[in-house]
């Protein structure tokens, strides 16, 4: 029974942390996505494109440490890590503000996928 307890807690104290990690991005997200997407403007997503970089990669090393199994965790997390990498790369590059909108959206849209796997959404 204690083994039973100490392994539930282990296994929702990792999920905590994994929640933790993408309501932090998720803040990132939220000061440079919604700026550029109500209002146009790029400044935001410019100056912290390697904030919202760092969150995606703390999610990332957050979700590898755990040995999540499940593909499609997986395979959301790498994605969304790739892309917010690239992103920020192609901004210190100098990227158009039209490059910016769509790799900004296809971002948002990444981590509301991932957000409703870990929430149990979807399997």
């Amino acid at each position: 029974m204690l083994l039973l307890l100490v392994a539930t807690s282990a296994k929702l104290f990792a999920q905590e942390q994994l929640k933790k990690a993408l309501d932090d991005f998720h803040y990132q997200l939220a000061f440079t996505y919604h700026p550029m997407a109500d209002d146009s403007n790029f400044t935001p997503i410019r100056n912290r494109s390697t904030q919202l970089s760092n969150a995606a990669a703390e999610v990332k090393r957050i979700a590898d440490s755990l040995g999540i199994k499940r593909a499609s965790l997986v395979k959301d997390v790498n994605q969304l890590f790739e892309k917010c990498h690239a992103l920020d790369e192609a901004i210190q590059k100098g990227t158009s503000d039209d490059m910016i909108r769509t790799q900004l959206t296809a971002i948002h849209s990444e981590f509301h996928e991932l957000e409703d796997i870990v929430n149990g959404g979807e399997e």
